[in-house]
């Protein structure tokens, strides 16, 4: 529990930091002020004044925010400082409404970049690190473990010998994988070799429709080459934007019905990264790449409070060669912060109740 915690903290914060990062970066170069950068949300824990931006780290660690002034206009809540500020930052041109539209466009689409970039970068290391895979073996050990599947639930761990899956002895890798494929939501009791000690562990194959039989998410061991430091970036840019259409077409598969609709929050996530923290530094790393362009596309989607619903004010400013009402667009994104508030408890409900039942 306290590995799953601390690593979904330090994966999370990373993920929210760069992408905050990308908004602040754009800000700062298209000269608006910036009020405050945070981590989490909630209740102050640490902060720092520098020049006029406030740098803070909060309690609750799902999400961030980086506050420009001008983003939403002044009225009767604000306190006597605020407005100050806000009026200063009038004078000297340094609000974010008094920026040109692209200007703007930058600050917001920045974040998202920024969380692509990451993932790149990531997927970059990972492959200068620990090579690239250029075939399987037939061993009868395992070689990775996907977090969130069955054997990753299950207590599974890379470099497991498995020698009997269900009673039956198993040498190779295609004798085990065929078991798994025949088996699908049997149980089955797995005999593992780890550490020169002999151990059961049970687990459950689920029906993969692509793979037309069960699976519970392991790979077998591979042969790897080493990787310069061009071609991992090359290699990384390649990965990205291969887990990029693949995550959009799975949304779009959902959206259109064609998928079961299997969204998981806060929970979920974490019990994610605390099985990839079990597994190794790299499942780590991979799982934080993937993610890194989920938060990327999630937050361009056309929904109000995202920044793709703030996109989409832009456009709409250009079309009409004009600013939609600064209250009406505000009014806009504090109702998709409450529905989206909602979603998020909704979300964790659901990951407690998959936990449980």
């Amino acid at each position: 529990m306290l590995l799953t915690i601390f690593s979904f903290i330090i994966v999370l914060g990373i993920l929210v930091f760069i992408h905050e990062f990308g908004h602040y970066l754009a800000a700062k170069l298209s000269g608006i002020r910036v009020e405050e950068f945070a981590i989490g949300f909630g209740p102050k824990l640490l902060s720092y004044q520098r020049g006029e931006t406030l740098y803070s780290i909060r309690g609750i660690p799902l999400g961030g925010f980086c506050k420009m002034t001008g983003e939403f206009p002044p009225d009767d809540e604000m306190s006597a400082e605020e407005k100050e500020i806000y009026y200063d930052a009038r004078e000297k041109e340094e609000c974010f409404d008094q920026k040109s539209v692209w200007k703007r466009f930058a600050v917001v689409f920045n974040g998202p970049f920024m969380n692509f970039v990451l993932a790149i970068f990531i997927f970059a290391l990972i492959f200068n690190i620990f090579g690239l895979p250029v075939r399987t073996t037939n061993s009868n050990i395992l070689g990775d473990i996907i977090p969130g599947q069955p054997a990753a639930q299950a207590g599974f761990k890379v470099g497991d010998r498995i020698y009997s899956i269900g009673g039956q002895s198993v040498e190779t890798w295609d004798e085990l994988a065929d078991i798994i494929h025949r088996s699908s939501g049997k149980e089955l009791v797995v005999g593992v070799e780890r550490d020169e000690e002999l151990i059961e562990i049970e687990v459950t194959p689920r029906y993969e429709e692509s793979a037309e039989g069960g699976v519970i998410g392991i790979a077998p061991q591979l042969l790897k080459r080493e990787v310069g430091l061009l071609e991992s970036f090359r290699l990384g840019f390649g990965q990205s934007w291969y887990i990029f259409k693949v995550t959009v077409l799975g949304f779009f598969n959902m959206i259109t019905g064609k998928t079961p609709a299997e969204i998981g929050g806060p929970v979920m996530i974490a019990s994610m990264i605390g099985q990839a923290a079990e597994i190794g530094i790299s499942s780590v790393l991979n799982l934080m790449a993937v993610l890194s362009i989920n938060l990327g596309i999630i937050n361009l989607v056309p929904f109000p409070a995202l920044d793709g619903g703030r996109i989409i004010f832009i456009f709409v400013e250009l079309i009409r060669g004009k600013p939609v009402n600064p209250e009406k667009e505000s009014f806009v994104h504090i109702v998709g912060f409450i529905l989206l508030i909602v979603l998020m408890v909704f979300l964790v409900f659901k990951d407690i109740g998959r936990t449980i039942f």
